[in-house]
């Protein structure tokens, strides 16, 4: 029986990594345009579909009799999540119709940083722990 080394938790960060960088580039793009009259702040929700997607071998709610079969259940597979890119929402946009709060963006950028730094350091754990099982801990 082969053995997957790569398995579905590793697919899952490396999902996460790709979009949480392309929620990096949409955040710093509403930084930079804080100032253009009518810019619209946008974001980048994936995390309900990424959870979605990797719960998704999961037995539905229907009974089936062959693997065929419809379940009831929408599965996608982690590869082809690609989130959603939504305006951000802002009770008080300014007088020209700008909508990104800088205090809120940054916050934002932050977090998001700190999600990414997790996941690589989590992949990183992955590999050692693959290097150290290879080498029999040498």
């Amino acid at each position: 029986m082969p053995v997957n080394i790569f398995d579905k938790n590793l697919t899952l960060l490396q999902k996460a990594m790709s979009l949480q960088s392309r929620r990096n580039a949409v955040i710093a793009s509403n930084i930079a345009n804080r100032e253009t009259p009518g810019y619209r702040a946008q974001d980048i929700v994936f995390e309900k579909e990424l959870e979605a997607a990797y719960h998704s071998d999961r037995p539905g709610p229907l009974k089936t009799t062959d693997p065929r079969h419809f379940d009831g259940v929408k599965k996608e597979p982690l590869e082809l999540v690609k989130g959603t890119q939504i305006n951000s929402f802002n009770p008080d946009p300014r007088m020209d119709g700008n909508t990104v709060n800088l205090d809120k963006e940054m916050a934002k950028l932050a977090e998001n940083q700190l999600m990414y730094q997790a996941a690589v350091r989590a992949v990183s754990w992955k590999f050692h722990s693959l290097k150290s099982a290879i080498t029999g801990g040498r």
